[in-house]
């Protein structure tokens, strides 16, 4: 386990190649399960979107896939491995940002 605070690098970051093998990890894993086909949303939030409730840097998006986080999300280290998460890391940073959000801010009347 590393201590608080240590950021982590993604060995695949922008791969074409390891993406597409991370989409297929994402199903077969039935991560579409709770995130909706695409990582678009269902149960759980939208992963395409750059919002993170536990932080978007990929130290944090790592951390949540590996331990898992309150409330729902439950840790995939011990099945995936760190190699794994680094899969569908860069599988989620390959998605494109959703042309509008499902959600939005609206000024106060």
């Amino acid at each position: 386990m590393l201590p608080p605070g240590t950021p982590l690098h993604n060995p695949y970051g922008g791969d074409a190649t390891v993406a597409r093998a991370g989409a297929a990890l994402f199903t077969s894993m039935n991560c579409d399960g709770c995130h909706g086909a695409d990582a678009s949303g269902w149960v759980g939030p939208d992963l395409g979107d750059g919002r993170w409730r536990y932080g978007g840097s990929d130290t944090d998006v790592f951390r949540s896939i590996f331990y898992g986080r309150p409330k729902g999300m439950p840790a995939f280290g011990g099945v995936v491995g760190a190699d794994g998460v680094w899969v569908l890391i860069t599988y989620l940073r390959s998605l494109p940002a959703p042309a509008d959000e499902p959600t939005e801010s609206w000024p106060q009347r």
